[in-house]
């Protein structure tokens, strides 16, 4: 018997702050994943830390599973500390790989109760873009890309503690949109700014909007920042090298494409 799960990951947020009182996220997946493998062809637990050994018992308890005689492993493409829902993609890649080797599966909704219980989640359980609760692992709306994207990611440097950061932004949706919105991103990154500032974000937006990039968001919580191209952009190569030779204080981590599927 063998279970593999993976779980994207996120380049930080779309945009986040809150929505008629309640705190509300925008996701930003990408193909970067989490992988949990449950099988009989090992033993033990690998790479897991202590939230993730929190979710694998979570899950046995939830079934009234007293002895559990699968190996359990935990692989991430995923630095930590970053904002890039390491920690969500762990705990709901365990999750339902311990529930398909029981039998079981979670539907995106419980997989987000599950999370939210451990710690504030990003919502990459659920397909494509969405708003969510990060309180609550609550589904708000679907959101679509009108086009393909590509994402630069770009790191600060260091990590934060998501679990002690207070995952909030002084910012409030009046509305929430059906499609990205490149504004309401600018927005949410620069009032962000009075919470966990990014050196030279405005400079960013304002040089990224030069090269012809599409937009700019960040982690809310974290220290990467994700320079967003069109798909088809033919010159993202030598844009890219532009961004890292301005802001050499930056550091290039991947190029990837925002997930709306």
């Amino acid at each position: 018997m063998k279970v593999v799960v993976k779980m994207r990951g996120t380049c930080g947020e779309l945009a986040q702050g809150f929505f008629r009182g309640e705190p509300l996220l925008i996701t930003c997946p990408i193909e970067k994943f989490s992988t949990a493998i449950v099988s009989d062809e090992f033993s033990g637990v690998e790479g897991l830390g202590s939230k993730s050994l929190a979710m694998l018992q979570k899950v046995l308890r939830r079934f009234n599973v007293k002895k559990f005689s699968f190996g359990v492993r935990l692989i991430s493409e995923l630095e930590r500390g970053k904002g890039m829902a390491s920690s969500s993609a762990d705990l709901a890649a365990i999750a339902q790989a311990v529930a398909l080797s029981l039998g079981k599966k979670f539907s995106p909704a419980e997989l987000g109760q599950f999370c939210a219980e451990i710690e504030p989640t990003d919502g990459i359980f659920y397909d494509g873009i969405v708003a969510m609760n990060p309180l609550t692992g609550q589904l708000v709306k679907k959101i679509r890309a009108q086009e393909k994207f590509l994402i630069a990611v770009f790191d600060y440097g260091g990590e934060v503690d998501t679990v002690n950061f207070n995952r909030r932004s002084d910012f409030d949706f009046q509305i929430l949109p059906d499609t990205i919105d490149f504004v309401l991103m600018k927005n949410s990154a620069l009032a962000n700014q009075k919470i966990l500032p990014k050196r030279g974000l405005i400079e960013l937006m304002n040089f990224s909007q030069e090269i012809g990039a599409v937009g700019v968001n960040i982690a809310h919580s974290g220290t990467v920042a994700g320079i967003f191209f069109h798909a088809d952009d033919k010159f993202v190569a030598e844009k890219i090298s532009s961004v890292k030779k301005r802001f050499d204080f930056l550091h290039f981590m991947t190029l990837t494409r925002l997930v709306d599927d």
